[in-house]
């Protein structure tokens, strides 16, 4: 059933859109409760996950840890979503 509906998607041209949106609904579990908690703003267009903090800490430590966290999100949608991660 799983690989009808992606089939489905993929004809109508809606796969990218459904897993970018399936990056923003994995968001809280990828990067753990403290960090989901301070999270101000978090949209994806692109490839590109624009995220805004409420903490200037949060957002130092997520731009250490970028490139892993790229890779966390990519897994948990299984595909590649994300190319990169904008903090403002």
């Amino acid at each position: 059933m799983d690989e009808l509906v992606n089939l489905y998607l993929e004809q109508m041209g809606l796969s990218r859109q459904f897993k970018e949106r399936e990056v923003c609904q994995v968001w809280p579990d990828v990067v753990g409760g403290m960090i989901a908690s301070r999270t101000k703003s978090l949209r994806i267009s692109e490839g590109k996950v624009f995220v805004s903090f409420t903490s200037s800490v949060v957002k130092n430590e997520i731009l250490m840890v970028k490139e892993g966290l790229i890779k966390a999100l990519n897994d948990r949608v299984g595909d590649n979503v994300v190319k990169d991660i904008v903090v403002f």
